[in-house]
């Protein structure tokens, strides 16, 4: 059933602000994809803060000229879904990667980070970046490990000190 006008002005304005209010979107493929498979998804992208909708490829399109993307996310055709998230992109895409392994479903085209433009390759790259947390932790244990190294030289120090005087006096006793 096509849709009045009224209700594409509305989908064009959902979309531009969808667009608008979130750090970024992976378009992927949604053929073959059946229901159960998308409620899952859904819950699992709510967890991570992101979502999932299926497009109107024609009023999308309007949308992302509207927001002035980048020219080349304007360029797919088919069933298409957008996952929109608000920080970390890398989650979303470890998703779609995980559900593209067990059933060849959700193939990546696109999609926009902070205004640059992703193409399905580095998409399936931001999936194999650890999460921000990680990253964090692995900075932080990076900014420990001198600090560590020179508390053990200076308490090394004052060990070896310590055994040579406790060696003395056990020799003398």
């Amino acid at each position: 059933m096509p849709k009045s006008r009224i209700q594409k002005e509305d989908l064009l304005k959902k979309y531009k602000d969808l667009i608008e209010s979130k750090s970024g979107f992976l378009l992927v493929n949604s053929d073959k994809i059946d229901t159960a498979k998308v409620t899952t998804l859904k819950i699992e992208l709510k967890n991570v803060g992101a979502n999932f909708s299926v497009l109107k490829n024609s009023i999308f399109k309007v949308a992302l000229q509207d927001t002035k993307q980048p020219l080349q996310t304007q360029d797919f055709d088919g069933p298409t879904a957008i996952i929109a998230f608000d920080e970390d992109p890398t989650e979303p895409a470890k998703l779609v990667k995980k559900i593209q392994k067990e059933a060849e479903l959700l193939a990546p085209r696109s999609g926009v980070y902070e205004g640059e433009f992703l193409t399905a390759e580095r998409v399936m790259q931001l999936a194999d970046i650890p999460s921000r947390e990680v990253l964090l932790s692995r900075l932080v244990g990076t900014m420990n490990t001198p600090l560590t190294g020179f508390m053990n030289a200076i308490t090394g120090n004052v060990r070896g000190l310590t055994m040579v005087l406790k060696g003395i006096s056990e020799k003398k006793a």
